[in-house]
């Protein structure tokens, strides 16, 4: 699970709290993200938030998924991958995302995985699920002019 604020953004309607009750979040301005920014400057796929464990505890690790643009982590310019901790401020563009929380879910209340093994044999129904998508959204579209 994991617990964070949206404490500013370009989309004034995104600031807020935000629960997600699987081990990770992406991040980026495709619709296939957790959290979506819709700033240009940002790639579809930017970065991932996702709690590991090891012989020292649980962590939280925040990974870029480009070499560029960075962020920035409590004011330090980061690139790559850094354990961030609670009430870390992660910051890019105009937005800033504090952690409140994390804790790794039992493995029985674990979906990602299961959801994770189902992407990867779906690619067919990932492919079909993103066409009807994009009809529906230029029918949408279409319907409003």
């Amino acid at each position: 699970m994991i617990h964070l604020e949206i404490l500013t953004s370009s989309d004034p309607l995104a600031v807020g709290l935000y629960e997600f009750e699987y081990d990770h979040v992406h991040i980026g301005r495709s619709k296939k993200n957790d959290l979506i920014f819709l700033e240009k400057i940002l790639p579809l796929n930017f970065m991932n938030l996702h709690i590991i464990q090891d012989s020292q505890g649980t962590h939280l690790v925040a990974r870029s998924l480009t070499r560029s643009p960075f962020f920035f982590i409590n004011g330090k310019k980061i690139s790559g991958v850094l354990k961030v901790r609670h009430n870390d401020v992660i910051a890019f563009g105009d937005n800033q995302i504090k952690i409140l929380d994390f804790h790794k879910n039992r493995e029985e209340d674990d979906l990602s995985l299961a959801f994770s093994n189902f992407a990867k044999n779906a690619g067919e129904l990932r492919f079909a699920l993103d066409f009807i998508e994009e009809v529906l959204l230029d029918y949408e579209k279409a319907s409003d002019v």
